[in-house]
């Protein structure tokens, strides 16, 4: 999940690159660079993206409930998430799909806002 200590403007990050390729570096995580404060790009350290990129060409049976090493061998599907997956409204996230990346990349940082906030607002009771 990006954080809200991840999200810089680009002229900032153009302002500061040493400071932030420092940060990149030492966190791992990705930063989302804004223009006119929309999200416009994802920075991320050489050696974070290879672990996206070697965690991407694990087989795909690992995600499909095929085995990649073993020919012919088919996982049995789970007959909970079968009968799950029968009672799941997909309704929403056909009308999320439809939405522009930038649209989803928006809501997704306004929750990690709101979320961010209420976990300093719980911090603030206790």
């Amino acid at each position: 999940m990006i954080r809200l200590d991840d999200i810089f403007s680009l002229s900032d990050f153009q302002r500061r690159t040493k400071e932030h390729v420092r940060r990149l570096r030492a966190t791992g995580r990705p930063t989302v660079l804004t223009v006119n404060g929309r999200p416009e790009l994802v920075v991320l350290d050489a050696e974070s993206y290879q672990g996206i990129l070697d965690a991407l060409e694990q087989p795909a049976g690992l995600v499909s409930g095929k085995t990649g090493g073993v020919p012919d061998l088919e996982l049995e599907p789970d007959p909970v998430i079968e009968e799950y997956k029968l009672h799941v409204d997909r309704t929403l996230l056909r009308e999320n799909l439809r939405r522009p990346v930038e649209e989803r990349v928006a809501g997704l940082i306004a929750l990690a806002e709101l979320a961010d906030e209420a976990r300093r607002a719980g911090d603030r009771v206790r």
